[in-house]
């Protein structure tokens, strides 16, 4: 009977280690930072309003799987990048040339640095998310924008976290 406590506290260790592979709560971030600051990127796209909803996705992302606080300056990392491709495709037509589906393409390039020393963290990098809709049931180029947005907020906040 006394082996199950002992069986118990030695599982317990090895998880609490990492020797699994799992960890508990959000991983660490990279560099061991505390603060993040992400400022609205750029857009070089004809498209407007997207910079700040992708600000307010990759905001909302760290902030809901990191230990990273969101600052407005003299962050520790420094998230920067530019929206350079927003790209609208059909890719089905009914018998009365309607459109069934379409899908739209967004493309940033994103970058990660040290905010007190300006060195880069994660070198620039082209993120690119694709979503595609269907106007027949409801779904809008909008609604498909912001679940596109979404998923690149996630790979934005991949870049954060330590390996």
């Amino acid at each position: 009977m006394r082996r199950a406590p002992a069986l118990l506290g030695a599982l317990l260790a090895a998880a609490l280690s990492g020797g699994c592979g799992y960890r508990f709560g959000p991983p660490a971030p990279v560099a061991g930072a505390l603060t993040v600051q992400v400022p609205v990127f750029e857009n070089r796209t004809y498209r407007r309003g997207v910079e700040t909803d992708l600000a307010r996705q990759i905001a909302a992302e760290i902030a809901s799987r990191s230990r990273l606080r969101l600052v407005d300056s003299g962050a520790d990392l420094v998230v920067e990048g530019t929206i350079v491709e927003i790209h609208e495709s059909v890719l089905s037509l009914a018998e009365d040339q309607a459109i069934r589906e379409s899908s739209v393409l967004i493309t940033a390039e994103v970058a990660v640095r040290d905010g007190r020393t300006g060195e880069p963290i994660v070198k620039m990098r082209r993120l690119t998310e694709r979503e595609s809709f269907v106007p027949g049931i409801g779904e809008t180029l909008r609604s498909a924008r912001v679940e596109a947005l979404k998923r690149l907020a996630a790979d934005v906040a991949d870049l954060l976290e330590a390996d």
